[in-house]
């Protein structure tokens, strides 16, 4: 099988990361030849070149909705002519619709992760994403919130949740190593993985800490990610002289860090299904979340694996102050998180699934093709 996958960057982020375990996954476990198109040269995720697939830049000459990659994509789909389309976005996936109706390839559109359209009916987004949904093969959701946010009710829409490889997971962390490098000397660590973008709060971030920083001096908060608001957050940390805060920037290797924390917690408006919150849940760590309407309630059963609150830095801070306060409550809470991704987020399960979707398509464009 021939997958040309498309995107617009591999920079820093969930959906980002959910690309990059699938293309790990085919590359070591099937013999698919595959491809990667970008609309972005920078490459923030530089483990995508030892996986040895080919990548192709389709560059944007004026703006973002420029039209030259129409064509230029179209005449990379004529020279490696793939079985399937797989775009990763919703410019992608109408940059790819010409492809597919002149030369008869299924495309399959990974166009929502997120839980939270943010524009109205008379947008330009909207008409992209009105275009993509008539003209794509397969729709796909990383949650049942981000469907019900875009309002996409049709046979053609399903949800496959992300999956991560599970022996990332399995690796002995040395706790120690990670408090001496950031010098942490507090007994307790809450960690937050996310990137410094609009769509994480890390203003709540910095709320929560001051509040508990009221009532007790063990805990350090860490911050893990980069973005254009990391010098704003910086700002407000040394302006206000928030001390248990530690921001790390970007980090390659989170999984030391969540490891040797206690508390995985998540302050953001709204979300697909989120990376960040699986792996804290992979590591054994109890979770709180500040999604209320997206995808976060798929993944943390409440009371059981971790709390999703709404914004509310006392509220949050309170939940805090228990699981660190009763240590059987966190551990059990962890060990459950943990069976939960397991069983239901690995990336053999993910990646089943995509496969399932791809024979699906092409077989039904094999039947289109001999009633034609």
């Amino acid at each position: 099988m021939k997958i040309l996958f498309f995107t617009e960057t591999m920079y820093y982020g969930g959906k980002e990361r959910r690309l990059l375990e699938l293309l790990q996954y085919f590359k070591e476990n099937t013999d698919y030849s595959i491809t990667l198109v970008l609309t972005e040269d920078e490459i923030h995720y530089q483990y995508v070149y030892e996986l040895g697939i080919p990548i192709v830049i389709i560059r944007r000459k004026w703006t973002k909705y420029d039209p030259f990659p129409f064509i230029k994509f179209y005449k990379y789909c004529r020279h490696f002519n793939p079985d399937i389309i797989h775009s990763w976005g919703r410019l992608t996936t109408f940059y790819s619709i010409p492809s597919k109706l002149l030369l008869n390839i299924p495309l399959v559109s990974s166009m929502i992760a997120d839980a939270d359209r943010g524009y109205g009916v008379f947008s330009i987004k909207y008409f992209f994403l009105m275009a993509d949904i008539f003209f794509a093969n397969v729709i796909l959701s990383n949650s049942k919130a981000g469907l019900e946010a875009y309002k996409i009710n049709t046979p053609k829409a399903k949800v496959i949740w992300n999956g991560v490889h599970l022996e990332r997971f399995q690796r002995k962390f040395d706790p120690h190593k990670v408090r001496e490098e950031f010098g942490i000397k507090t007994e307790f660590i809450v960690v937050m993985v996310a990137a410094f973008t609009f769509y994480k709060d890390y203003n709540l971030f910095l709320d929560v800490a001051k509040e508990i920083r009221k009532t007790r001096e063990d805990t350090t908060f860490i911050g893990v990610g980069d973005g254009s608001g990391l010098e704003q957050i910086k700002l407000r940390i040394n302006d206000e002289n928030i001390d248990n805060v530690v921001l790390t920037g970007s980090q390659n290797d989170v999984e030391r860090i969540v490891s040797a924390s206690d508390v995985g917690l998540l302050c953001t408006y709204s979300e697909g299904i989120s990376n960040s919150i699986i792996e804290y849940m992979a590591l054994g760590k109890p979770v709180i979340s500040t999604d209320l309407c997206g995808g976060s309630k798929e993944i943390i059963l409440e009371g059981e694996t971790g709390y999703c609150i709404e914004r509310n830095s006392e509220k949050i801070a309170d939940s805090i102050n228990y699981l660190l306060d009763n240590q059987k409550i966190r551990i059990s809470m962890g060990n459950k998180g943990k069976e939960r991704i397991n069983n239901h987020f690995s990336i053999n399960r993910m990646a089943e699934e995509f496969e399932g979707v791809y024979n699906k398509v092409l077989d039904q464009n094999e039947r289109r093709k001999h009633k034609t």
